[in-house]
């Protein structure tokens, strides 16, 4: 059985793989790149210590495709920010600009939703066969927050409070006058 254009498939179907409201007509592949890094440290003559692991974040290969001829249809019936746009040139466009503003959003593939990626890779080549489409590689890297916090330990729950403790408000401070000639 022939399949649909992916856009109409997400419509129709419930399929949805799209990123920053973005659907495309062809998800050719998805490549998910998961990996730890275990920390190495010299400590002697030919050892080392791993004293422990970090993850780094998700990188997704993706290779997706418009059509020229099925734009205009899959921006109508898809309700997607290509509404309107009618070549795969204004497609790629779009792209660039997205991949510029470099500003997280969310991606949605067949495998796991990532609440924020950015692009850090775009990548397509024309040919005379492809001239009427838009196949494009793009490299969607995870992006992790830091959360912070500001905390007051109490100087009963420290070892040396004259040296860790937070600075306090101790009201005017008058500086002193002295003579560099006084020093031991």
């Amino acid at each position: 059985m022939p399949s649909l254009p992916y856009s109409l498939e997400a419509l129709l179907l419930g399929r949805k793989r799209e990123f920053a409201g973005i659907i495309p007509d062809v998800v050719v592949s998805e490549e998910h790149e998961n990996e730890v890094v275990v920390t190495r440290h010299p400590v002697d003559t030919g050892a080392n210590v791993s004293d422990h692991a970090y993850q780094m974040p998700t990188v997704i290969n993706c290779q997706f495709g418009w059509s020229d001829s099925s734009r205009l249809l899959n921006s109508i019936l898809d309700f997607s920010i290509f509404k309107g746009l009618t070549t795969t040139k204004d497609v790629y466009e779009k792209l660039l600009e997205l991949q510029a503003k470099r500003e997280p959003f969310s991606l949605s593939t067949g495998k796991k939703q990532y609440p924020a990626v950015i692009i850090t890779k775009l990548k397509t080549t024309s040919t005379v066969d492809t001239e009427s489409s838009l196949v494009v590689d793009i490299t969607f890297e995870e992006i992790r927050f830091a959360r912070t916090k500001e905390v007051t330990l109490q100087e009963a729950q420290q070892k040396n409070p004259q040296q860790t403790a937070s600075v306090n408000q101790r009201g005017t401070s008058q500086p002193v006058l002295t003579t560099a000639g006084n020093r031991p």
